[in-house]
């Protein structure tokens, strides 16, 4: 009878013999050939046909000798393909489920934030339209990301929106709206700025002239520039003595 190691190691060697033999092709695309590929996903735009591009290349090894890791990586390389999962299912197809990026903002020149707060890039994207503007350090695109998102919710309840939010080198925030009203915030208390700015909205609508910005850097009051006649320099200069440092 045969030691339990020796059929051990006869087992170990048949099986790498027969995974050398998939992977080698033996029984690969004449023998055993995929014939179909099945593409799932809420695709908006990446086409199935791009998905079909992607795989034809590694596809052609066949059934068994297709490197599903390498048909994953083909289709991640897409532009807007966040994700992808690849199996096979017998005799000769193989299935594909992916997931894009969902874009939700700019950031800064060419990158995109996508929904699930990812930084991304996808060439040509500069002429989309309808999405905020989101620019600051690198290093710093979650905290303008989050900025965003807390200011969206409290601007709703005045009916605004906002297209761009920048933060400076300075660590100083601006944020402009879709009426053309920029906000200058500064660096500090940015929260409380914001809330002052909507519990004055009374007032500025009182002034009945089309506003340019409205500077939020001081302690108590605020700071209003009309778009017809430049800085209301009145507005500025009662102020002045109370301004914060940032």
């Amino acid at each position: 009878m045969r030691p339990a190691w020796m059929a051990s190691l006869v087992l170990f060697g048949s099986l790498l013999l027969a995974g050398l033999w998939l992977r080698s092709g033996l029984i690969g695309s004449e023998q055993w050939p995929i014939r179909w590929l099945d593409v799932e996903g809420d695709l908006k735009r990446t086409s199935s046909s791009q998905v079909r591009a992607a795989v034809a290349s590694e596809s052609g090894r066949g059934f068994f000798a297709v490197d599903l890791d390498a048909v994953r990586s083909s289709i991640e390389g897409l532009p807007w393909i966040m994700r992808a999962e690849v199996s096979r299912q017998w005799p000769d197809a193989l299935h594909v489920s992916v997931v894009e990026h969902r874009p939700v903002a700019r950031w800064n020149e060419t990158g995109l934030f996508s929904d699930r707060g990812e930084v991304f890039q996808v060439s040509g994207s500069e002429s989309m339209q309808g999405l905020a503007r989101l620019g600051g350090p690198e290093a710093r695109s979650e905290e303008v990301l989050r900025r965003w998102q807390k200011l969206r919710r409290r601007l709703d309840s005045i009916g605004r929106q906002v297209v761009a939010v920048m933060l400076d080198e300075r660590g100083a925030w601006t944020v402009d709206l879709d009426d053309g009203v920029q906000l200058i915030l500064g660096r500090e208390q940015v929260d409380r700025r914001v809330e002052r700015y909507l519990r004055s909205q009374a007032s500025l609508q009182e002034l009945g002239q089309a506003i340019r910005f409205v500077d939020l850097r001081y302690t108590n009051g605020l700071a209003v520039g009309f778009a017809e006649n430049g800085t209301d320099e009145r507005s500025r200069t009662e102020l002045d003595e109370d301004i914060e440092r940032g």
